[in-house]
């Protein structure tokens, strides 16, 4: 009891009621829970497909994934952030406006979607013949309209959900979906091959949506929004106003990947090299969408005008993702074997390790750059995303075409040699323009990182002894540690 005391004050003591740090804490914690449960359920089920699909039937369904996920992009509208900062702006200060925005994204998620999903069911024998050169997966394709639907509803509804800032719902419901999605996607990856897998993708994915549809309609109970769809059209201009931005910063990531992935699938044997680099892009997407999950905990906070005059918080919201993606990508650039270990003798080999230590160092720079991305929406600054994404996706583009003889070692140094300009030509542009500390991004501590993973990556690249990097890694930590403790500290502001 006296453990439990002493605990309660000093939690207390260091996150007292109201302040930004409890508001971060309590939010971090659930979002963290919440992307453990439904992102490792998630991971586990595509381990368990890749193992039964084998290399070149999972890199079929990554393909029909890319493909939803494209199409998805202009079916979501950027409704998911508009709904985050939207309602975390007006909950409190006019929840009638909260309670329209909340309107206007469910019947806009439900339009878009409805009608991207119907011309891509009408479009999948074009696509599936002529462009990702495989007419045998029409029917796939099909079924995947469902997945592209209700996923356009949920990310509505999650964005609404985080601008109340109800992460523990959130995870709970996460939790739902995990235990959803495993079941039925083991089940029909079993029984029906590719098409039972996705069949299950859907089955989950519907369920996923009608929880949160519930979810969403308690949480603006509490808060005392009535969800109101009586005069939606007066909020249309947040739509032209804050989702075309996003929108179109979201049109230039998701085609293009699509594209880059297209490129390889129409090589010799594409779809199994493509099945080699979905197996790793499956740790990035995990890792991503973890520091993602943090980061929906900090984005209503950073909205609000209390955040904007705290150096310490906007410190730390670019800090936290990639913070977390070092903790996690360092150990394993530097044991690249282990994703044969998780997936399976088909990936295992030469190609497999360098194509996962190449994935891992891209998914360090784009946590790294998921803060600032935070500090762009928060201002509703998306046009500068806009720009961004948009030279981020010509190089892509052409690096994955001259590349593609490489196979999945190609593909995935596009990924990285794309990521690593951006952020050259970028991040100096925005810590110019005080749109982040400069003394936390540009630094010898950030530097310093930087070195020490590149380093890593490429003893692990070239297949230096197991030893070697082993020891490599264990020396590493110590300079990690000093330079992220003196970034998170303020020692080098900005």
């Amino acid at each position: 009891m006296k453990l439990i005391t002493f605990v309660q004050e000093k939690l207390t003591e260091h996150l007292p009621a109201n302040s930004l740090r409890r508001r971060f804490a309590k939010g971090a914690f659930w979002s963290v829970a919440a992307a453990v449960a439904s992102q490792g359920m998630r991971f586990l089920a595509f381990v368990i497909v890749a193992r039964i699909l084998g290399k070149t039937g999972f890199g079929e369904l990554g393909m029909i994934q890319h493909t939803v996920s494209m199409f998805g992009v202009f079916a979501g509208l950027g409704l998911g952030l508009t709904a985050t900062k939207h309602v975390a702006e007006f909950r409190s200060a006019d929840p009638a406006r909260a309670g329209r925005i909340i309107a206007l994204s469910s019947v806009v998620a439900l339009i878009s979607g409805g009608l991207v999903g119907i011309a891509v069911f009408f479009a999948s024998p074009y696509l599936a013949q002529h462009v990702i050169n495989a007419p045998y997966l029409k029917m796939e394709l099909w079924i995947g309209c469902g997945l592209l639907f209700f996923n356009t509803l949920v990310g509505a509804q999650v964005g609404c959900l985080a601008g109340f800032e109800a992460f523990k719902t959130i995870a709970r419901v996460g939790l739902f979906y995990g235990l959803l999605n495993l079941l039925l996607v083991v089940l029909g990856v079993h029984f029906w091959g590719l098409s039972g897998a996705i069949t299950g993708m859907v089955c989950a994915m519907a369920g996923s949506c009608a929880a949160h549809h519930f979810a969403l309609r308690k949480e603006a109970k509490k808060a005392g929004v009535a969800i109101s769809y009586g005069d939606i059209r007066s909020e249309m201009p947040v739509l032209w106003g804050f989702s075309l931005p996003a929108f179109l910063s979201n049109a230039m990531v998701g085609p293009v990947v699509w594209g880059a992935n297209a490129l390889l699938s129409n090589e010799v044997e594409g779809y199994a090299k493509l099945g080699i680099f979905s197996a790793a892009a499956q740790v990035q997407m995990a890792l991503n969408l973890a520091g993602s999950r943090v980061g929906a905990s900090l984005l209503p906070i950073l909205a609000s005008r209390e955040a904007k005059k705290s150096v310490k918080f906007n410190r730390a919201n670019i800090l936290i993702s990639w913070l977390i993606g070092v903790t996690v990508a360092v150990p394993l650039i530097c044991f690249s074997e282990i994703m044969g270990l998780v997936f399976g003798s088909q990936y295992a080999g030469v190609t497999a390790r360098r194509t996962f230590v190449l994935v891992m160092f891209y998914a360090c720079i784009m946590l790294y750059k998921q803060g600032l991305g935070r500090v762009l929406v928060a201002n509703s600054l998306l046009w500068w995303s806009c720009l961004s994404n948009g030279m981020w996706a010509v190089v892509l583009l052409g690096s994955a075409w001259f590349l593609k003889g490489f196979g999945a070692v190609g593909l995935a140094g596009a990924f990285m040699i794309a990521y690593t300009l951006n952020t050259i030509c970028f991040v100096p542009l925005y810590t110019s323009r005080r749109l982040a500390p400069r003394g936390t991004l540009i630094s010898p501590e950030a530097i310093t990182i930087w070195l020490v993973i590149t380093a890593l990556g490429c003893l692990s690249f070239f297949q230096f002894p197991l030893l070697v990097r082993a020891a490599a890694f264990i020396v590493s930590t110590v300079p990690l540690c000093i330079a992220f403790r003196r970034l998170f500290f303020g020692l080098r502001e900005g």
